[in-house]
């Protein structure tokens, strides 16, 4: 092994990657615009389709009383002043061809003898029926449950009132939660948002990540037949593999660290996607929620980049033993699979629903250690023996690489 030589190759490798300027536009540099524009499209599409609702609602009343009563009950107490309208419809029929052609968003169905019913106290029914498969109905049907609801204690608490009971009897129970985890966190709440999305995002690009490099150093240079004429340098193979494959991981570092820079400015773009319950989200929040001890950050940073390096040979691996980019590129594409599958498993899973079990297992370690450590929960055993692994994973992957290296049926083809 020559350091002098390894550089050379390293160099050649960055600069042949940096020269092709798609692979660097789409790997480096596309993140930053794509990934905010994603969240912020998704946020315009959210928070667009509930504005389109609350500016247009339009809903019907079937009943078999009054209806001219009922509808002048719907606006006094259920509308007020927000901008739903009332749709004349002949009859049940047509009600329900116009909410399966999205002409209106509900149906207020009113029970036999609801206003009387109401007068004397008793229970009374309002059924409303909508559309699952159109989203305009199902949010209007959240936000006609919430206005019924509303009326629904307002009026018992009139009745009441009017036979001289305190409204307190509707609540003799009074409820308060307690997050113990903000307790156990010196009283700051972890933002659970971050905590889901982070992890799962940060290992799929770190498996990813150096996967169109990886596909060039050995592949593509045996497609361009100058794989062999390298071999004949003065450069041992040593020395050629330690170059290419630090350049595959500075390479999936720097895509990593401008993958990551995009997620945080989608974040704080787009800050009430993030939100979590009430939680404020901008830049202040999310750093003030990531409170974690300095120890706990270095160890699941040591875990990320352990398992970046193990993910950048196994990337070289398979560039290795495939005869053509074509074929390189067909099994790298299977890369994300593994990081996807362990991602979606815990996605929603609380940082307190980790299992020892899952320190000994590449990929998943990273993931709890990311998702433990964003949310406060700081064990050093688990954080200390997922490193450990990864590096012992690292260790395997380089042996097999450097046999692969030396084996001539698989260099020469």
């Amino acid at each position: 092994m020559n350091f002098k030589h390894i550089m050379i190759v390293f160099k050649k490798e960055m600069k042949d990657a940096f020269r092709d300027r798609k692979s660097v536009l789409t790997n480096i540099f596309l993140p930053l615009i794509l990934i905010p524009l994603i969240y912020y499209f998704m946020n315009m599409a959210m928070s667009g389709a509930t504005k389109d609702v609350e500016e247009n609602m339009k809903i019907a009343i079937l009943t078999n009383e009054d209806k001219t009563q009922l509808e002048t009950f719907t606006k006094q107490n259920i509308i007020g002043e927000d901008k739903i309208e009332i749709v004349n419809v002949a009859n049940e029929e047509e009600a329900k061809k116009a909410l399966d052609e999205g002409n209106i968003n509900c149906i207020l169905r009113y029970s036999d003898g609801f206003l009387q019913e109401i007068e004397n106290g008793k229970m009374a029914g309002i059924k409303i029926e909508y559309n699952a498969l159109k989203s305009s109905s199902s949010i209007g049907m959240q936000m006609l449950q919430n206005k019924i609801m509303a009326l629904n204690q307002v009026m018992a608490t009139q009745k009441l009132a009017e036979i001289n009971v305190s409204p307190e009897i509707l609540n003799l129970v009074n409820i308060e939660t307690t997050d113990v985890s903000v307790q156990n966190n010196n009283g700051k709440k972890s933002n659970d948002m971050i905590a889901m999305i982070v992890p799962m995002y940060l290992v799929i690009i770190i498996v990813t990540a150096g996967v169109p490099l990886a596909v060039d150093v050995i592949a593509g240079e045996r497609e361009r037949n100058t794989f062999e004429a390298l071999l004949s340098t003065k450069a041992n193979r040593l020395s050629i593999l330690i170059g290419k494959y630090l350049a595959i991981l500075v390479f999936s570092l720097i895509a990593i660290i401008m993958s990551f820079i995009g997620l945080i400015i989608g974040m704080v773009m787009n800050p009430e996607l993030f939100a979590s319950g009430d939680q404020e989200m901008n830049l202040a929040a999310i750093l003030q929620s990531m409170n974690m001890p300095v120890g706990a950050m270095l160890l699941s940073l040591l875990s990320a980049i352990t398992l970046t390096i193990a993910f950048a040979g196994i990337q070289m691996a398979i560039s290795t033993v495939s005869k053509s980019v074509k074929e390189a590129q067909t099994y790298l594409s299977y890369m994300s699979m593994p990081a996807m599958i362990l991602g979606f498993a815990t996605l929603f899973m609380g940082a307190g629903d980790m299992q020892n079990y899952m320190a000994y297992i590449p990929i998943f370690n990273t993931i709890a250690s990311l998702k433990m450590v964003l949310s406060g929960v700081i064990n050093y055993s688990f954080l200390t023996i997922g490193v450990i692994i990864n590096i012992i994973f690292v260790v395997i992957v380089s042996i097999y690489i450097t046999k692969l290296f030396n084996n001539e049926k698989v260099i020469i083809k």
